[in-house]
């Protein structure tokens, strides 16, 4: 039976006889008597409880422990630390025999560990993050004994962990700047493979969603021709690909009865299983008897090209998602775990055992798990098989969260733990309404949607604005619809209130709240592994490669690390501005906008994202001000930000311009492809400037408009991307059906 969890809230008072009573109320931390200072999270205490007490240094990550949270210590930052050094300690006390804490010493036992003598198979990561932890940790708890009087220093010195002396801290330190150059070197490498493409990779991620779609699509019109009794099936059908058509793909539909008894396959099924089928017993019952689709082959129409098919149809015939790469023969195994190496799939620990689809998260990228033995049934099933079996709803549920989330990341450079708390609360999801600027030819309101999340690094509640895009806004509406129809909902309901992810290393941010979060399925909230799962099923087969050759999977952080790099590297734009934009601590990012620009169609849009989102009209909002704060605001619309069109799109950037008003593929601009003719102005503009300069022999002038020149051109073809696929996603499934042969 697998496990319960342990839901018990954990009290500093749980310590009580099981640590010193000293440092269960050392003062000026939790358990001071005359003092007020933050308590010990639950989840900390818990991992004291469980996993340190009883061990010869318990007292001292007791201590550890209490200081760091008195010092205000981010959760997260308390909790891995008191992890790492207890996971460390157990290995060195283990293997030097150490019975108590005073017989620790930093150059007998710490010093040769970081050097790699002992444990040498530990990655050099390992050795310099328990050294790290270990410095940080007691440098402080020191500093906090020296701040007591005297008196208590030296009843609290048998609680002190022993500092590092300066040399061989100095030598850490340069194995330290070693390691973290090296690492810096190889997210530089991986970034520089991402950014080249950092526009295709958008657009290509578009085109699969559109094509999951419109299978997705096709299946739900095969399912409402399927009779109550299942009598018509197999099912065959099947629909075209391309405008003009130039793929055809050939489906069907089955039940396990239906699957089991075709003549193709009787015979390789045990006579015992074809019998139950026949006779509807066991796994064959009607109520175990699901519908499920078949992709039988792709028909090329046009030329005599392969035909492109489906980007995931070899991961679902070797086996590739969720657990399966570790589960078969051993023969089976090594090779499914060399063919992922193949293609990149290594990670951190490229001999280690890789599950790069496995989401740890029940219906993503898999089988449902009715009970009924599903995931068995089909993993036989696609080996009595030549077509691909599709689980279409949970693809189809990964897809749409992979797009959606790199929507973001690619266009707010915005952190896994702040998607995360994307949801439709009106706390969350803010549409702002604006009179349009005097003069303007288009006279109607701007509208602007903003995310209202809490980055990293903020220790108070306020929460700070992302920008969302037109195609940001269009991906959460249809994310809201996949769930509506995921979870069954009535016109008018909302989607279900979920706790955060207990995975997530944020959490303690939001416990005790239950909200409409929009990275949610099968009533849990997805955490950081299901969304990258996502990610990478929905990018795979897409190449970037290092200079040496290397082959670079797509993770979260290297996203945001790309958008960082293309803003500085290919636009241009001053580190200072990127900076401001990224806020490391305050993360103020992009502001994109509205799918219309117009209030008459925002509000005709029947999603959750219109009927949930908070309306901000920043016209009364300003009227209604104290005078001060009227002027503030007046000047603020005036000047380049989140209300302003700018050429060739909208500015989302709410500061005052770094870049000298050059919007032409500008970052912080929503290209609209609608106002493409401005850009082809600016571009006929650039071209008698470059001639007036060329002739005049101005060098500097000469090359600015050239770089003006590229930067057009650059911007004219991704917005012939956008309106591609946003062409593509406009096409819908025709279903053809086809007559059962005679034989079945």
């Amino acid at each position: 039976m697998p496990k319960r969890k342990d839901e018990r809230v954990y009290t500093w008072n749980d310590l009580e006889g099981q640590v010193m009573p000293e440092v269960l109320h050392a003062p000026r931390t939790c358990g001071d008597l005359t003092g007020s200072w933050p308590e010990v999270h639950s989840r900390i205490i818990r991992y004291l409880v469980r996993r340190v007490v009883g061990k010869p240094w318990a007292d001292h990550l007791t201590l550890i422990v209490a200081v760091f949270t008195a010092q205000r210590r981010d959760v997260w930052t308390v909790e891995q630390a008191l992890r790492v050094l207890n996971a460390g300690f157990s290995s060195l006390f283990s293997h030097f025999q150490l019975e108590h804490v005073s017989q620790w010493s930093i150059e007998q036992h710490l010093a040769p560990y970081v050097r790699g003598v002992v444990f040498p198979q530990k990655p050099l990561q390992a050795r310099i993050n328990f050294s790290k932890r270990y410095m940080s940790a007691t440098h402080l708890v020191a500093s906090w004994c020296d701040f007591l009087p005297a008196s208590q220093q030296e009843q609290y010195r048998p609680f002190l962990l022993p500092m590092m002396n300066l040399l061989f801290a100095e030598e850490f330190a340069k194995m330290d700047r070693a390691w973290t150059r090296q690492q810096q070197e190889l997210r530089k490498e991986e970034t520089e493979a991402v950014v080249p493409q950092f526009t295709a990779l958008r657009a290509t991620a578009h085109f699969r969603f559109n094509r999951m779609t419109r299978l997705w699509q096709a299946y739900q019109q095969a399912l409402s021709q399927v009779l109550p009794d299942h009598a018509n099936l197999p099912l065959d059908f099947s629909y075209e690909e391309g405008d003009p058509p130039a793929e055809r793909m050939l489906c069907r539909l089955w039940d396990r009865r239906s699957f089991v008894l075709h003549p193709d396959h009787a015979q390789l099924y045990a006579s015992y299983t074809v019998t139950c089928a026949r006779k509807q017993r066991r796994a064959f019952r009607d109520d175990h008897n699901e519908v499920f689709l078949e992709l039988i082959r792709v028909e090329r129409l046009i030329g005599n090209d392969p035909p492109e098919g489906l980007w995931f149809t070899e991961l679902m015939k070797l086996g590739m998602l969720g657990q399966k790469p570790l589960t078969g023969t051993e023969k089976e195994v090594e090779t499914k775990q060399a063919w992922l190496r193949q293609w990149g799939y290594g990670g951190d620990d490229p001999k280690g055992p890789q599950e790069p689809f496995y989401p740890r998260h029940t219906g993503l990228l898999s089988w449902p798990e009715t009970g009924r033995a599903t995931g068995y049934f089909m993993t036989l099933a696609q080996q009595r098989t030549q077509g691909v079996l599709i689980p279409v709803e949970s693809l189809y549920a990964a897809t749409t969260f992979g797009l959606l989330a790199l929507e973001l990341f690619t266009t707010t450079g915005m952190r896994i733990n702040e998607l995360q708390q994307v949801s439709l609360s009106p706390e969350c999801l803010i549409r702002m309404v604006d009179d349009p600027p005097p003069g303007a030819s288009e006279q109607t309101p701007r509208i602007r949607y903003v995310l209202r999340l809490l980055p990293k690094g903020e220790r108070t509640d306020k929460r700070h604005h992302d920008g969302i895009g037109k195609d940001g806004l269009r991906l959460i509406e249809q994310t809201a619809h996949m769930l509506c129809a995921h979870y069954h909902l009535q016109p008018g309901e909302r989607l279900p209130r979920v706790a955060f992810s207990s995975a997530s290393t944020r959490r303690h941010r939001f416990e005790g709240e239950k909200i409409p979060y929009l990275f949610q399925y099968g009533h849990r909230h997805l955490s950081d592994y299901a969304i990258s799962a996502c990610l990478r099923f929905l990018m795979h087969g897409m190449m970037f490669q290092t200079s040496t050759g290397d082959l670079v999977i797509l993770k979260p952080h290297l996203l945001r690390h790309a958008f960082a790099t293309f803003a500085v590297h290919v636009e241009g734009l001053p580190i200072d501005l990127v900076a401001e934009w990224l806020k490391q601590k305050n993360l103020d990012t992009t502001r994109y906008y509205s799918k219309k620009g117009q209030q008459e169609v925002a509000e005709e849009h029947a999603s959750f994202v219109e009927r949930l989102a908070t309306e901000i009209n920043i016209r009364e909002a300003i009227v209604r001000s104290p005078e001060e704060i009227r002027k503030l605001a007046e000047q603020a619309r005036r000047r380049v930000g989140t209300l302003v069109p700018v050429c060739g799109g909208d500015c989302t950037f709410d500061g005052w311009c770094h870049n000298q008003f050059d919007c032409i593929r500008c970052p912080s601009k929503a290209p609209d492809p609608d106002k493409r003719y401005q850009v082809k102005e600016k571009q006929r503009w650039a071209e008698e400037r470059l001639a007036y300069y060329e002739r005049e022999g101005l060098v500097l002038e000469t090359e600015k408009m050239r770089h003006l020149l590229r930067n057009c051109a650059l911007e004219l073809r991704e917005m012939e991307m956008m309106q591609a696929y946003r062409k593509d996603e406009n096409r819908v499934a025709q279903v053809k059906f086809y007559p059962r042969s005679p034989k079945e």
